[in-house]
């Protein structure tokens, strides 16, 4: 059964979600944002060296890049493997372990719930573990974009063997990674306005802090959506509508809808940390956009078709939800990722189905191989599905058997 809704009913919910999208997920995403941009800037140079350096172990390297949340980790090795300098299983361990920007919102929820802890924890480790012992198992049977089956199916017109380059220029990745065009209106308020929007997070951040010790102090405590400034509600709808706002512009000047990061982009981080602070907001800025329209989704979507949250639970477990979870995964881009892995923390999707898009889904990493070597990123994304759609089904099928797991991994 539908129903209607009032302009003022539409409007609350707008406002609400944009405040909790920001004081709930933002500002505790723009630390974690920031401090691995911060790692990354003063790590990339040494990675690049110790991948080409233990070329036996590189899906293991591939896998522990993958891992770090962002994608900023995962672009880099794109395009030392169209240079030969990484083998298709290091491309395929990073891929698989990834969980792009998507990671920060299941991150960011173990603040407001840790309760999230372990179904955190469990994932990145189940991508992880998937990823090296499959990333090596590509490499072993010699699979290659030219020859899919690897061993087990040769192709008689291509050599299986893969070469590796020697070339021993440590930095050389970094250092030819293109640069951001300082040019046109988006770049202007994106280098002018990162320093306010930072501003309103540093507040935001302290709110939210201030938040939790209200809950825990009194757990019936909720914010009203108040626009009186001088109340503690008040300035809470402020504050959150205000970051959101902001966000919502960094996000259309960065003019990166579907994807938030380029080779571009991270090649501007790893080579300044002012840059670096600038994209950690527009990075930031492009989750927030993603989580509030996944909440508008979610919310509009029950009101307007009358379900209620139960009735999307039941439908989010199952075979069909692990399929469909794993088929978002094949989107490039971590735009849809978000959405997929907010539906898990709202309690839409099941444990099972977030595994399978965790291991699936590529985010930005993808577009460096697809304007590169198109044939490999379509093989790609076929190899890092089908252990998606497995181990997904492995999850399913524990979680049946042993109810305990549905308790501690189904918040």
């Amino acid at each position: 059964m539908t129903s209607r809704i009032t302009l003022d009913e539409a409007s609350e919910v707008i406002v609400l979600s944009m405040r909790d999208a920001f004081l709930a997920v933002t500002v505790f995403v723009a630390v974690m944002v920031l401090l691995f941009s911060w790692l990354q800037y003063v790590t990339a140079g040494k990675f690049v060296d110790w991948i080409r350096q233990n070329k036996t172990i590189q899906p293991l390297i591939g896998a522990i890049m993958g891992l770090t949340p962002g994608c900023g980790g995962a672009i880099i090795v794109m395009p030392m493997y169209t240079r030969g300098y990484v083998t298709y299983g290091t491309v395929i361990a990073t891929l698989i372990a990834t969980l792009g920007d998507a990671a920060f919102v299941l991150i960011g929820a173990v603040f407001q719930d840790i309760s999230f802890l372990a179904p955190v924890i469990v994932v990145h480790l189940t991508s992880f573990t998937v990823a090296v012992i499959w990333g090596f198992a590509v490499d072993r049977l010699a699979v290659t974009p030219s020859s899919p089956l690897g061993i087990i199916w040769p192709n008689s017109n291509v050599s299986v063997v893969q070469e590796i380059s020697d070339s021993n220029q440590d930095n050389e990745i970094i250092q030819e990674m293109p640069r951001e065009v300082p040019d046109g209106f988006g770049y202007r308020v994106l280098h002018q306005g990162y320093r306010a929007w930072w501003v309103v997070t540093a507040v935001g951040f302290c709110l939210a802090i201030l938040l939790l010790i209200w809950y825990a102090q009194d757990p019936e405590y909720s914010a009203e959506l108040v626009w009186d400034p001088t109340t503690r509600d008040g300035i809470v709808t402020w504050v959150g509508f205000t970051g959101t706002l902001l966000s919502i512009i960094l996000y259309i000047s960065s003019k990166n809808f579907i994807r938030d990061d380029t080779e571009a982009t991270i090649g501007d981080k790893l080579n300044s940390f002012d840059e670096t602070l600038v994209h950690a907001a527009s990075e930031t800025a492009f989750v927030t956009f993603w989580v509030v329209i996944a909440y508008l989704v979610f919310e509009f979507g029950m009101i307007l078709s009358g379900i209620s949250e139960n009735d999307l639970s039941n439908h989010g477990a199952g075979v069909g939800a692990v399929a469909i979870a794993a088929a978002v995964g094949l989107v490039p881009g971590c735009g849809p990722q978000i959405i997929a892995i907010s539906a898990y923390v709202e309690g839409i999707i099941s444990f099972p189905a977030l595994v399978a898009n965790a291991i699936s889904q590529d985010g930005d990493a993808l577009f460096p191989l697809l304007v590169r070597h198109k044939v490999a990123s379509i093989w790609a994304t076929i190899h890092t599905t089908l252990p998606a759609i497995l181990v997904g089904l492995i999850f399913l099928w524990a979680m049946g058997e042993y109810p305990s797991l549905t308790e501690s991994l189904q918040p």
